[in-house]
């Protein structure tokens, strides 16, 4: 979802230094138009699939579901452990 506007982004800034080099070199309309055409859907589309890339990465990445629930488990009780240990502190000084 963070990623959906790494495509269009790639896409425009090729098509920005595309367009500027292009009119650096006195370009003919119709030339330029299309090569600034082919420009963009090729960048879309190496966008595409670099988002691709990244979100498939990202899900082999994360731990399985039951890695999850094991994380979670210990992380409760590594919180307990901590609270118990302070309330006790808090006794033992009254």
């Amino acid at each position: 979802m963070k990623r959906k506007l790494i495509p269009p982004f790639w896409m425009l800034l090729a098509g920005a230094a595309c367009g500027v080099i292009m009119l650096a070199f006195h370009y003919e309309a119709k030339p330029m138009l299309m090569i600034l055409l082919g420009v963009l859907l090729g960048f879309y589309v190496i966008g595409c699939l670099y988002k691709f890339m990244l979100d498939l990465f990202e899900k082999q990445n994360e731990p399985a579901p039951e890695e999850k629930e094991i994380v979670a488990e210990e992380d409760q009780l590594d919180l307990a452990e901590e609270t118990d240990e302070g309330q006790m502190g808090m006794n033992a000084e009254s």
